[in-house]
């Protein structure tokens, strides 16, 4: 029986990626994909019905930066990975992104942990739970919610941030001198 659930898993994430596009992703990757590699998330992020959008909404399910996760499938839209033994599927939205799958492989999985012990206890409860809070630094405010939309925020380098909670609710992060001094709104 697991052996038929293995092939028809396998046939299903080779339907996957022939029906979506090919990914340019390097080799590196690909072999990621292949070997099914455990990886941690470099960012937190959160999954809602086992769906992410690379927008970064901020509801559902909680997957705190430095989780474990297996890469399962990339294609040119979509990152197919496995948490705790369910099946996400990261919508990546280049065009909100600016960026393809291959480079939000990058942004989202590493092979080693974000290292955390430098930041003080408050900092990192807040960056396992995925809270910006005034006083963080933009790699920091990275680590909490990941890269904001691009096509709301012109860049990492930008003072103003935009993040979303949902499609209706954002939040503005303002930053002088690369830390956060104040917040508009909320996406937390």
């Amino acid at each position: 029986m697991k052996k038929i659930i293995s092939i028809i898993s396998a046939f299903l994430i080779a339907l996957f990626i022939t029906g979506c596009g090919a990914a340019k992703i390097s080799p590196e990757q690909q072999a990621i994909v292949d070997s099914k590699t455990e990886l941690y998330t470099q960012i937190t992020m959160w999954v809602e019905k086992g769906h992410i959008i690379g927008t970064n909404y901020s509801v559902g399910e909680l997957i705190p930066i430095n989780s474990k996760v297996t890469i399962l499938a990339i294609n040119a839209k979509v990152i197919l990975f496995e948490y705790k033994g369910s099946k996400i599927k990261y919508e990546v939205y280049s065009k909100y992104t600016k960026v393809g799958s291959s480079a939000m492989f990058d942004r989202l999985f590493g092979k080693s942990k974000v290292d955390l012990s430098k930041l003080s206890p408050a900092t990192k409860k807040n960056v396992l739970n995925g809270v910006i809070a005034k006083g963080m630094t933009k790699k920091v405010v990275l680590m909490a919610r990941g890269y904001p939309p691009f096509h709301v925020t012109k860049g990492i380098e930008s003072n103003t941030w935009k993040y979303w909670r949902n499609r209706w609710i954002t939040a503005d992060v303002i930053f002088k001198d690369g830390i956060v001094t104040q917040l508009k709104g909320n996406a937390s």
